[in-house]
């Protein structure tokens, strides 16, 4: 008898053994559950960070393209009303005919100003998710304002010439 008490002994130490390891691996297990976690939860607020300093980077450089975009679109404005004064200028000297043609070319000019007004109004109120459709075509008038000008320029000279 007195062996199965020992017997019983040992099986119950072990049993408790058996029992108290698994509860220290749970617990372990509870611990490491609860790190992960905080990595997790660190590792979506460092990404969220990152993505709104990106977003804020963006919205920046998207700003300050637009900023110099309009200015460089009144500097073509300014220069065209200079352009066109000339033009008025040298006009009254001219004969009737050579005045009808430069009219006519000052009356483009005038088209081309308008236009360019309304881009820089495009630009201003542009918003970032429209800017590189609107930027495209801000490149695109201005040569058409350069080109509109020569245009001018070369009829000028050439009612000038048949005077």
């Amino acid at each position: 008898m007195k062996k199965t008490t020992q017997s019983g002994r040992r099986l119950l130490l072990m049993s408790l053994i058996v029992v108290s390891i698994g509860s220290i691996q749970g617990c372990n297990t509870d611990s490491n559950r609860s790190r992960t976690e905080e990595a997790i939860e660190q590792t979506d607020d460092s990404i969220g960070t990152t993505m709104q300093d990106e977003a804020n980077q963006t919205e920046a450089r998207f700003l300050q393209e637009r900023d110099e975009a309009v200015a460089d679109l009144k500097t073509q404005r300014d220069k065209l009303d200079q352009e066109i004064d000339a033009l008025q200028n040298k006009l009254e000297n001219k004969s009737d005919k050579a005045q009808k043609t430069m009219k006519q070319q000052l009356d483009k000019l005038k088209t081309e100003r308008e236009e360019l007004d309304r881009d820089i109004d495009k630009a201003q109120n542009a918003t970032q998710e429209a800017w590189q459709d609107i930027k495209a075509g801000f490149k695109q008038a201005g040569r058409k304002v350069g080109n509109a000008f020569d245009r001018a320029e070369d009829r000028l000279d050439g009612a000038t010439n048949k005077q």
